[in-house]
């Protein structure tokens, strides 16, 4: 079980069953993980969708129906936890004949099958009916030759070095061989099987986990073996090159766009986020999550994001560019605590993606200036104005709305239009000072450099409170 109980990474495994192997890759279902749901589809042959029968669809189930179109994938249902009280196979069938999943026994072409995943009832069925939806669509691949596929999920081992999970899509991969993703490469030193153990060669479909990559590679980037090391350098050298080109364009329409939304507005407030994560898919999901948050009065801006541990040069990079560090499952080594505590950077861990997101919206929130609320205390009307040789001119006055307090401060009305702001400098009455006039009485009121008071004026009593912004 995971932090939270809900899946923050993504996994891969293989399965014998009675018609073969099948490979399944399971992707996280909170809302943060879309494009990691969105990867699985585009990786896989079928889909096999999880409805739980007592809860029905939710938004990331649609979202998912979605990527499945998108990608256009097959699907297979599975309607889960069908041994609970409240569960509903018809309804659930209903819910996604509406979203155009039409039940084989409904007269469309989606099989659905019910299960418990605690019992393990139906569990032998929906393994039958994805291996003959592969058969019906004859899922074929090259089995001989150099191998091709994608990256999965991939982490910094503080022992092993970058580990990385390859769904090998076809050919087959050899240990020695020497490898190509994204601009990372390297000489494949083990490869692992899902179930742990050490093997010489893995063919298509298989899900590995593979040592020797110089560095870590992008979750749901391509891999390819190639025949040499000058091929290889090559190739990550380009990709190096496209890729700087790339971050430049991007920084270019970022200043272009803050410059168009600084004009005729308040410039928006700016988090500056670094997050440092366990594997790749998941840092992938938090930048996601992250961009989306905002709003048009403040936004996250990640200034770097990365696998591994909080290090030396996060630290350093924090005080420079006056950003938090986030960490998600990893902790910062012993040289950038010290710098952390000396320079007191806002550090938060986290191990639940939808805590980590509170964190911040937090955090966004304690950026926003507060809004100042104006609430009008009292009213009173002038009915005769005197001339005192102590205060200067003073309005005899009655209380028509609410209190009159001496030390709040006060605008003068004449014909409900405001003519002056100002505060108090007596508040009588009969002949004592007092600190409060209540509705219904009559009062003496000095108001500090006025002089043009008039009968028939409105003497408004306000006070001004501030409340915290929330994102």
């Amino acid at each position: 079980g995971e932090a939270g109980g809900i899946t923050q990474h993504i996994g891969a495994y293989e399965v014998e069953t009675s018609k073969g192997r099948l490979t399944f890759i399971d992707t996280p279902g909170h809302a943060a993980f879309s494009s990691m749901r969105a990867r699985g589809a585009n990786t896989t042959d079928i889909v096999v969708l999880v409805v739980a029968a007592n809860d029905g669809i939710k938004p990331q189930t649609e979202e998912a129906i979605n990527h499945a179109k998108a990608a256009g994938v097959s699907i297979v249902v599975a309607i889960n936890k069908v041994d609970l009280d409240g569960a509903d196979i018809e309804k659930v069938k209903g819910d996604l004949a509406s979203k155009d999943l039409t039940p084989e026994d409904w007269g469309g072409n989606i099989q659905m099958k019910p299960i418990s995943a605690l019992k393990g009832d139906g569990i032998e069925e929906l393994l039958e009916s994805i291996s003959l939806e592969a058969e019906l669509l004859e899922l074929k691949a090259h089995y001989e030759g150099a191998a091709q596929g994608v990256v999965i999920e991939s982490e910094l081992d503080k022992f092993r070095g970058a580990v990385s999970t390859f769904l090998i899509q076809n050919g087959t991969l050899k240990v020695g061989d020497l490898v190509v993703s994204g601009n990372t490469i390297g000489k494949i030193k083990s490869i692992v099987n899902s179930d742990g153990q050490k093997i010489k060669t893995a063919g298509p479909s298989a899900a590995v986990e593979v040592l020797g990559l110089n560095s870590v590679p992008t979750s749901g980037d391509q891999f390819q073996v190639v025949e040499n090391e000058k091929q290889a350098r090559e190739i990550a050298e380009f990709r190096v090159i496209k890729e700087k080109e790339k971050k430049l364009l991007k920084q270019k329409d970022e200043s272009v766009g803050d410059l168009f939304e600084t004009l005729g507005q308040e410039q928006r407030k700016v988090l500056n986020v670094i997050i440092k994560t366990d594997v790749g898919g998941t840092c992938e999901a938090i930048n996601s999550a992250l961009f989306e948050l905002g709003n048009e009065k403040a936004k996250v801006k990640i200034v770097s994001s990365g696998v591994g541990g909080i290090s030396e040069s996060d630290a350093n990079l924090a005080v420079a560019v006056d950003s938090i560090i986030i960490g998600f499952n990893v902790r910062a080594d012993n040289t950038a605590k010290k710098i952390i505590e000396s320079e007191s950077i806002p550090l938060s861990y986290h191990s639940i993606i939808y805590e980590l997101l509170d964190d911040v919206k937090a955090r966004m929130s304690g950026l926003l200036d507060p809004i100042v609320k104006e609430i009008i205390v009292g009213t009173a009307e002038v009915l005769e104005v005197f001339n005192s040789p102590k205060f200067g001119q003073v309005a005899g006055c009655n209380v028509i709305e609410g209190n009159v307090l001496r030390n709040k401060p006060v605008r003068v009305l004449r014909d409900e239009i405001v003519i002056f702001e100002g505060e108090l400098n007596s508040l009588r009455r009969f002949k004592e000072d007092v600190n409060e006039v209540k509705n219904g009485n009559e009062c003496g009121m000095g108001i500090k450099n006025y002089k043009d008071i008039k009968p028939g004026d409105k003497i408004e009593v306000f006070d001004r409170k501030e409340e915290a912004q929330v994102i």
